[in-house]
């Protein structure tokens, strides 16, 4: 769980820093981490530990939802995750999520091209397992080959 977390996070900083792309929301019970990164800044024995394809031309969402608790704590639950994503020409296309769960953390992760230095954006529904809310999600973000 902490390996590809800290791998994920140390991979994207330069990527961060170019585009402000991770970020999370909360919605009551419930926050989701979200963060769009290039495929190539993630080691390729992880890349291929974790099935991500990589090139410079493709990235990948990492979602995760954490379940907000009473007393201050929080755990990962899982959730589905839909979406999609759309550039400024309107040209649109789904992403399909894919669960990764390590020990107790649970992640989702969905893969997608780009054309350097297009803006993307995304539409993503969450539902939290345990709840009949789904929560929606938008952001957009300029991606860059490495």
């Amino acid at each position: 769980m902490k390996k590809f977390l800290f791998i994920l996070i140390l991979s994207s900083l330069s990527f961060i820093s170019l585009s402000a792309t991770a970020a999370s929301e909360n919605f009551g019970d419930y926050s989701i981490y979200y963060q769009a990164v290039n495929s190539t800044f993630v080691n390729a024995d992880i890349a291929r530990q974790y099935g991500i394809v990589r090139s410079d031309r493709r990235a990948f969402l990492n979602i995760s939802v954490l379940k907000n608790n009473a007393d201050g704590t929080s755990e990962a639950v899982s959730a589905q995750v839909t979406g999609g994503k759309r550039n400024l020409l309107g040209q649109t296309g789904d992403i399909d999520f894919r669960e990764i769960q390590e020990g107790q953390a649970i992640y989702y992760i969905g893969e997608f091209d780009y054309s350097n230095a297009e803006i993307v954006r995304f539409r993503l529904e969450v539902s939290p397992e345990g709840s009949d809310i789904s929560h929606e999600i938008s952001w957009e973000t300029r991606m860059y080959n490495n």
